[in-house]
């Protein structure tokens, strides 16, 4: 089972699929589902960029500080030019989780981060 596991996050890891389809593998090797449905609430990541390239990623609140070593190198690094700290904000959010997007931000030249918990 662990190797399962391991061959998930790794096409995570790689970009070949989304945190949402890791998420329903998962599911099908242990039995998550009443977790995840019982909490309902997912970070979502939106990243925008100026030539139209757009990166989705939801991922369980609960599941978030482990998943973010799977978040593609390419969305981090987007994220952290706008000073941005996803361990942080999981941090904040385990506690209580705001009503206002965490991160809403748009550059001059059309590119937008945006973070919230759903």
């Amino acid at each position: 089972m662990k190797e399962e596991v391991i061959k998930i996050l790794k096409m995570v890891e790689d970009g070949k699929i989304k945190a949402e389809e890791a998420l329903s593998l998962l599911d099908a090797i242990f039995d998550t589902t009443k977790t995840y449905k019982k909490e309902g609430k997912f970070l979502k990541i939106h990243v925008e960029e100026e030539d139209g390239e757009k990166i989705k990623i939801s991922v369980p609140l609960n599941f978030i500080k482990f998943m973010n070593k799977f978040i593609p190198k390419n969305v981090k690094e987007k994220i952290e030019e706008y000073g941005v700290d996803l361990n942080e904000i999981a941090s904040l959010v385990q506690e209580e989780v705001p009503s206002e997007p965490l991160v809403d931000i748009e550059s001059e030249d059309g590119e937008r981060v945006k973070i919230w918990i759903e």
